[in-house]
């Protein structure tokens, strides 16, 4: 659609500090802008809502220097500024060797130019990608509306098969699974300092208006992953439509450590198929203990799914994404996948 943006006032925050100054000032008439990539968007196309308004104030953090770096500390892990683009974490040396599955995870988010100007916060807490959502005409779930309009509507492609809730939404972030799968925590900034969110806690279930556990004045800082146990691999792929730009019908991404053959401890993670990152302990414990083997893997590939309930018209995610488990599985543990 992409009206006229309309008169917005525009602060370059020089710290954390005075960021949250103006977010505290303005309330829900100031928004946190870095890269732009989805903010931009929903303001051009007038998405707004009863809990959804359209900002007023705009808060540039890109003008913090501290948080645009990538600092990895041998025994303790890898620290990511929020506003680092995602070529930046994609392109790093120290990503790509220590942490490979995230560096994966940011190469297949959108396009070259979204990645050069999309950050690792803005990909954690961007809006949802559903038509209902995205075009005005609808006052769904999401912006504070009355119901979901995708439950009963067209829901083919982007919808969950797992965690449903009021909002059946599928959950966009392609870095989040590759971030939960590594243990990564989240740390927070505002009016009464920084706080530490554990990722598997950062993100809210299908009930809740919002996606995260972020208030309205506070900002994400940045993004720590500890150093990882030894003998650990990962994979991390996705299925989409075409072959650059689409969000996933479905991802994986897996942590596997393995020591003598066997799987001593395991993590999958899927995206794609839920409101949120959506993290399968019954897959992975049917890995733990186990000899790593082709038939394990296809077990807890299956088991991943056991639990799933598709709507009406998403039902293929479900083989999709069981096959999607598999590959990463074996990827991760150094197996060839039968094609």
């Amino acid at each position: 659609m992409l009206y006229e943006i309309p008169q917005i006032e525009h602060v370059n925050a020089r710290s954390t500090e005075e960021a949250i100054y103006w977010l505290s000032r303005y309330g829900d008439k100031a928004k946190v802008i870095a890269g732009g990539t989805d903010l931009l968007s929903l303001i051009k196309d007038k998405i707004n809502g009863p809990q959804m308004p359209i900002p007023e104030v705009l808060i540039n953090i890109k003008t913090i220097p501290e948080m645009d770096r990538i600092d990895y500390s041998p025994g303790k892990g890898l620290s990511i500024g929020a506003t680092t683009t995602l070529y930046d974490i994609e392109s790093s040396n120290e990503v790509r060797e220590k942490f490979g599955m995230l560096a994966d995870a940011a190469h297949e988010v959108a396009t070259n130019q979204i990645r050069n100007m999309g950050t690792i916060g803005g990909n954690l807490v961007q809006r949802p990608w559903c038509w209902y959502f995205r075009v005005p005409q609808f006052n769904c779930y999401k912006k504070g509306g009355p119901q979901c309009y995708a439950i009963s509507g067209s829901h083919k492609y982007y919808f969950s098969m797992l965690g449903l809730g009021v909002c059946v939404m599928a959950h966009p972030s392609d870095t989040a699974p590759a971030l939960m799968a590594l243990g990564a925590e989240i740390v927070v900034a505002g009016e009464s300092g920084q706080r530490r969110v554990p990722i598997d806690g950062f993100f809210l279930g299908p009930q809740e208006v919002f996606e995260t556990v972020l208030k309205p004045n506070e900002i994400i800082t940045e993004v720590f992953i500890p150093e990882q146990p030894p003998n650990t691999r990962g994979s991390f792929l996705k299925s989409r439509l075409r072959g650059t730009w689409d969000f996933a019908l479905s991802s994986v991404a897996a942590r596997l450590q393995i020591t003598n053959g066997s799987y001593d401890d395991a993590k999958i993670i899927l995206g794609g198929v839920a409101p949120f990152p959506f993290r399968v302990p019954l897959a992975e414990d049917a890995l733990r203990g186990k000899r790593v083997d082709e038939e394990v893997i296809s077990l807890a590939a299956a088991v991943a799914v056991k639990r799933a309930h598709p709507l009406a018209q998403n039902g293929y995610k479900v083989p999709l994404t069981q096959n999607l488990v598999k590959r990463a599985l074996m990827s991760a543990s150094g197996l060839e996948a039968e094609v």
